[in-house]
């Protein structure tokens, strides 16, 4: 049984404009524009009956079983529980009898079937939601009274999205398993997804969060690892995770497309960089190809009609936007090692994406010189582009970048001792240095590729404003008693 209760409290109180920055925020009233305060709290409870049996035979056949029945505060009164069972079996290939005297020191088949849910959307999500703001106040004779206002529509029938996974795996090992991994294909299909939709007009809001449709994952994990030495003073371990999947909505309830990714900054109201659409992946950018800037500083698009190409333009219409990339990469690739030879350690671990694309938001806003117009930031780069400065910024291909990367994880460094005899014996100490994200080597021209700024459900690969991520240096003792 488990009891999960999540509660989130704030007060902001604010006020700008100060003759000195001397009182920090312990003397707000010397401010001489006072902001009015807000304060907020959100409650969500989940809630879960589970039991697990396991049944061996032989010590070559497996099975296990999983039941969950869980309940979530977030969707509506008569959806808020769901069940989701699971069940894998194994089969020990390599301990059968005429499997010995072969090449294989462990065989395993390895089959599972499981379904499991998703309560990703914010508390009371299916609730009509009022909250008063200064648009919803009134003059009453003499006196302002603040009123409230629907904030979110409601949806009787917001329920849990549910996954079901199928996966079939082989383990594998050669020499006493000092060479030994896997290889797994899953199918994960996706439905009813937790999507922003429109709302039928006339309502209280023009979107609301239901269930809409079917997504596909279909992916090939591999690994392998290998004890490469291994001598008295001397041991070097090393280990590589290869990672395929494809994604593929199915449906979308009926609809052709759902807008998501909405684009940040100064005149972007009201534009999106993705589609989700049937037979597209999720993060599928969708927007108009760029081709130029011509002579009069005037960005220059590949002009369509009904899907086929017919010319350039710069005046873009509705039939110009089209597929210009994908957020999912095609693979990953993770490498592990870890050395010791006498007292030293050392290990790292390597990860790198192929094929991913990134939407440069803060290029596509601040690397406009019509910027500097209006007497705001500009990006260094925009000085060397030919855009006229009366151009403004406007979403394209321009902007869809390679997020291919390879990061340096973690890097770690130790010496284990061991402690003066008078403390005791078998006593040590592991001296050791630690760092997190070295380097990263990418043809991205924001800081990292691997980002993204929550702008609508189901989007992803969006960099606005993202802050670097750090270069974090760990060093400490280790003792043994």
């Amino acid at each position: 049984y488990e009891w999960q209760d999540f509660e989130t409290d704030e007060f902001t109180a604010e006020a700008r404009d100060f003759v000195t920055d001397a009182f920090g925020f312990d003397n707000l009233a010397a401010g001489a524009q006072l902001v009015s305060p807000r304060s907020f709290r959100t409650e969500n409870k989940l809630i879960g009956f589970f039991g697990r049996l396991t049944y061996g035979f032989n010590d070559r056949y497996f099975l296990t079983a999983v039941i969950r029945r869980d309940g979530s505060t977030k969707f509506a009164a008569d959806h808020k529980w769901a069940t989701f069972p699971a069940v894998s079996a194994s089969w020990r290939i390599g301990e059968e009898d005429f499997m010995q005297g072969g090449p294989f020191s462990e065989l395993r088949l390895r089959v599972g079937w499981g379904r499991q849910g998703n309560e990703a959307v914010p508390a009371y999500a299916s609730l009509l939601q009022l909250a008063p703001s200064d648009g919803d106040s009134y003059p009453f004779g003499d006196q302002k009274v603040v009123g409230v206002a629907a904030i979110s529509a409601a949806n009787p029938d917001l329920k849990w999205e549910e996954t079901t996974q199928y996966n079939v795996a082989i383990d594998y090992g050669f020499s006493d398993n000092r060479i030994s991994g896997s290889c797994e294909y899953y199918v994960k299909n996706t439905s009813d997804l937790l999507l922003q939709v429109a709302v039928p007009q006339p309502a209280v809001q023009s979107t609301r969060i239901a269930n809409i449709g079917k997504v596909r994952n279909r992916g090939l994990e591999a690994t392998l690892d290998a004890l490469l030495i291994n001598r008295s003073n001397l041991t070097w371990q090393a280990g590589l995770v290869f990672v395929a999947q494809k994604n593929e909505v199915v449906n979308l309830g009926g609809r052709t497309f759902i807008t998501t990714g909405g684009v940040s900054g100064q005149g972007q109201s009201g534009v999106v960089s993705q589609r989700i659409m049937p037979g597209f992946a999720l993060g599928t950018f969708f927007g108009p190809e760029f081709v130029e800037i011509n002579a009069a500083g005037v960005q220059v698009f590949n002009d369509y009609e009904n899907g086929v190409l017919v010319g350039q333009t710069t005046s873009l219409q509705a039939d110009d936007f089209v597929v210009i990339g994908d957020a999912n990469p095609d693979f990953t690739v993770g490498l592990r090692s870890q050395m010791t030879r006498g007292r030293l350690d050392a290990s790292f671990i390597v990860r790198a994406e192929q094929g991913r694309d990134v939407l440069n938001n803060t290029a596509l806003v601040y690397g406009s010189r019509n910027n500097m117009k209006q007497g705001k930031n500009i990006l260094r780069s925009s000085l060397d582009d030919e855009d006229s400065i009366d151009e403004a910024a406007i979403f394209s291909s321009r902007w869809i970048e390679d997020g291919s990367f390879i990061r340096l994880q973690n890097l770690t460094v130790g010496y284990t001792f061991d402690l003066p005899r008078s403390i005791g014996s078998g006593r040590t100490a592991r001296v050791y240095v630690s760092a997190d994200n070295l380097f990263l080597i990418t043809g991205y021209s924001g800081y990292d590729p691997e980002t993204h700024t929550e702008t609508g459900v189901g989007s992803r690969g969006i960099d606005w404003l993202s802050y670097p991520r750090s270069r974090n240096f760990t060093t400490g003792v280790r003792f043994s008693f």
